[in-house]
């Protein structure tokens, strides 16, 4: 029970985190421009602090239930196991989110579920194999590509709206996280110990429990394109990252980096980890192109706080070594002026055409 109580009070921290953060943005955005505020009206919904004390009564009425879960289960001698009862505490949550419109509720049972997801298939692979593989990481990036899709078709109905941003915003963390770890050192260090380990394929769980995440997210991505849910850009990019996450499960073994840590790269080494650094930027770059497309203000300002952050951890992770400081400092700041002048220039464009949209309403 405590590890179980444990990783729902860690989930509940993000979520407060997440939601601290947008509410700042959303703020700021208010006071400089009203029209754009009413454009998010669903965020400010979801995160207006006279909403909030009834959302947090909702998740603490669910996790109240899950722990009566919990009570029963253990009075009946624990035939289920600690999984088990975190994936019921999910269906709680979802049920709590979808019938009393919480906000709250829908995203920590989304950032619970993706914690089953990986206790779980790491439970069928150890039990088996005595190996941890690729299965949960790339699940996990699949399941971040199917919470994208999801996320905007339910921001096409008005009543699910709030939800389908609690969708997008998760998906796009995890995302960029499972990236961010990929494209380090240490990151393709581990990549390189878990090929090693074991195949995908070895437990007959986890080779069903990937094609079916696999499989619901390319149909959800396919029906948002063929509906013009998401745009064609979004598509092509979301469908090759897909496709790269799960070239690693057939990837086989081989040397990335020579060494003890720090250690030296080989050339398997140097490509994966331009491969992976380029996604990442192209991502990040394609949040705050997407952002532009759909008029989404949050999208931009996610998008611009997650590039500052590359840029800080690339310098220290790889140019530190590989390039003189001042010559770094030198790219870097051409690089951030040409994208920062770029993005006040698509920042004023928006806030023109949805004024003059609401003017001629």
């Amino acid at each position: 029970m405590l590890l179980i109580l444990n990783a729902l009070v860690v989930i509940t921290v993000i979520v407060f985190i997440i939601v601290a953060l947008f509410r700042a943005f959303l703020c700021q955005k208010h006071h400089r421009n009203s029209g754009l505020s009413e454009h998010n009206w669903y965020l400010q919904l979801s995160l207006s602090r006279k909403d909030a004390m009834s959302q947090w009564f909702l998740v603490l009425g669910s996790l109240a239930l899950a722990n009566m879960a919990y009570a029963v289960n253990n009075n009946l001698g624990g035939p289920l196991s600690w999984r088990t009862i975190l994936l019921i505490a999910v269906l709680i949550l979802a049920a709590m989110a979808y019938f009393g419109r919480s906000f709250y509720c829908a995203a920590i049972g989304i950032v619970g579920f993706l914690v089953w997801w990986v206790a779980q298939t790491t439970f069928w692979q150890i039990e088996i194999t005595s190996h941890v593989v690729l299965t949960a990481l790339v699940g996990l990036m699949w399941l971040a590509i199917l919470l994208y899709a999801l996320g905007f078709w339910q921001m096409q109905k008005t009543a699910w709206k709030r939800f389908g941003a609690a969708y997008v915003v998760i998906g796009l963390l995890l995302a960029n996280f499972l990236l961010f770890a990929f494209s380090t050192q240490s990151g393709l260090q581990s990549l390189e110990e878990i090929i090693a380990s074991g195949r995908v394929f070895d437990v007959w769980q986890n080779t069903i429990a990937l094609f079916l995440v696999g499989g619901w997210a390319m149909l959800t991505l396919l029906y948002c394109w063929s509906k013009k849910i998401v745009l064609i850009e979004e598509a092509s990019f979301v469908l090759g990252l897909f496709l790269l996450f799960g070239l690693l499960i057939v990837l086989p073994e081989q040397s990335l980096i020579i060494g003890k840590w720090p250690g030296q790269l080989t050339g398997a080494g140097l490509f994966w980890a331009a491969v992976f650094n380029f996604t990442l930027l192209f991502e990040i770059l394609g949040v705050i192109f997407a952002g532009y497309r759909r008029r989404e203000v949050w999208m931009i300002n996610f998008g611009a706080v997650l590039l500052i952050i590359f840029v800080a951890e690339k310098y220290f992770d790889w140019f530190f070594k590989f390039m003189d400081k001042s010559v770094f400092f030198i790219i870097a700041g051409i690089m951030l002026f040409v994208i920062g002048w770029a993005m006040e220039r698509g920042w004023r464009y928006l806030a023109q055409s949805i004024t003059s949209n609401q003017q001629n309403q």
